[in-house]
């Protein structure tokens, strides 16, 4: 029986990933907020700077042009970078819109801002939306209001000629989509990757908890089984000894012999499956983690029964499989059919256990011709015909348990031979 599989704990990160290189690099990642406001304060200082000395720099003096309007729109500038992560394209309409309403009011468009915003686009969104932004901003800061400042000015149609203000935007622009397209890129494959392995964390986990289960529901059925059978034949010969105190005591001490002996073996058996669940021997002693018992140790189970004064026939056709799971699970069904057969029949004079051994499968019978009459009140805990259906599904097979006519109980399980190799 090997060990129940540990489930692994479930992280945030799994632990086969490496972090982040470098102390500065994972600080600037867990500090976002940072990151923006000190890119927003540097971009304020600069758009400042050249919102001032271009309107200076062309002679005009008017406060309201010098001063006022420029650095109203640098500080919203700046308070739209600041959610650029968060609503991109809500940074993106107001840094164009400014720059839409300065290349309106003939004022030099610094290209940062809006480089920043599309940028974000990329990187935030998807490469589409990013695109769709570039498309946009070139044709309307390089094309359409251009040529309507121009056409409100002199209020005729722009020449064709080289714009160095436009062409130099729709550089900054374009570098700031390929760039974005690298690095969205690039932030969208290790999310891609990161969500995959936490997935497979996940489906790990899973697993080893479904494992663990089956395990469990495994040996809880082991478990039964010598406990079941156990007791079953021990009681049966505890009041049998009593029977026979009086009449005859060399038969009453051999009864309680038996009981010693049931009692030792059940032992050993317990501890051969407790015994599985850890990583040494019970004990120090290899010899109790022997095989589960298999077809070799019916005989000595028949003897058992037998002991306990149940009347127990053998007919055995062809020979046993040679798989050592499917000959434990012959024994366990045999072993649950006779301890359902002691504890409920009612004075049986046959119990008939058949294995038919066929090229088609295997055949399990047991039956006892126990006398009609009420039903014996239970005193089992039901899991006797479930481990039983347990098993035997496990190959793809069948049973069918019921009462007989007259008088006894039937169970018969079928496995076909398709599934006695695997």
């Amino acid at each position: 029986m090997r060990a129940t599989p540990r489930a692994s704990r479930t992280t945030d990160r799994p632990e086969e990933l490496p972090r982040p290189t470098g102390p500065i690099r994972r600080f600037w990642r867990a500090h976002p907020w940072l990151v923006d406001s000190l890119l927003a304060g540097g971009y304020l200082v600069i758009a400042a700077f050249w919102a001032l000395v271009t309107p200076l720099s062309s002679g005009v003096w008017e406060p309201i042009v010098v001063v006022i309007a420029p650095v109203a729109g640098v500080v919203l500038a700046a308070v739209a970078l600041l959610f650029r992560r968060r609503h991109p394209w809500i940074s993106f309409s107001v840094l164009i819109a400014i720059a839409a309403i300065a290349s309106l009011s003939d004022t030099a468009v610094e290209p940062f801002g809006l480089a920043f915003a599309l940028y974000a686009l990329f990187v935030y969104r998807s490469n589409r939306s990013g695109w769709i932004g570039f498309a946009i901003a070139a044709t309307l800061m390089v094309v359409l209001l251009p040529a309507t400042s121009h056409v409100i000015r002199t209020g005729s149609a722009p020449p064709v000629t080289f714009d160095p203000a436009g062409s130099l935007l729709l550089i900054v622009l374009l570098i700031a989509a390929l760039v974005g397209v690298t690095v969205g890129d690039r932030r969208r494959y290790i999310s891609a990757l990161l969500e995959r392995a936490d997935q497979l964390a996940r489906e790990r986990d899973q697993q080893a908890r479904l494992a663990t289960l089956a395990e469990r529901a495994r040996i809880t059925r082991e478990v039964h089984d010598v406990v079941a059978h156990s007791l079953s034949v021990m009681v049966s010969l505890a009041d049998g000894a009593v029977a026979l105190a009086q009449k005859d005591a060399i038969r009453s001490q051999d009864a309680v012999r038996e009981i010693g002996d049931v009692g030792r073996q059940s032992l050993a058996e317990m501890r051969r499956l407790l015994g599985a669940l850890g990583d040494e021997h019970p004990d120090g002693d290899p010899t109790l983690l022997r095989p589960n018992p298999g077809v070799d140790d019916l005989a000595d189970l028949f003897g058992t029964f037998r002991a306990a004064r149940l009347p127990v026939r053998v007919e055995t056709q062809g020979n046993a499989p040679s798989s050592p799971a499917l000959q434990n699970a012959i024994y366990r069904i045999v072993q649950e059919a006779l301890t359902n057969a002691l504890r409920y029949s009612r004075e049986p004079t046959d119990v008939l256990v058949r294995l038919d051994y066929q090229s088609t499968g295997t055949t399990i019978t047991v039956t006892d011709d126990g006398k009609a009459g009420p039903a014996q009140p239970s005193v089992g805990s039901g899991r006797g015909l479930i481990g039983i259906q347990e098993r035997v599904r496990l190959y793809e097979g069948f049973v069918e348990t019921g009462p007989r006519a007259g008088g006894g109980w039937r169970v018969q399980a079928e496995i076909p031979a398709a599934k006695e190799k695997e």
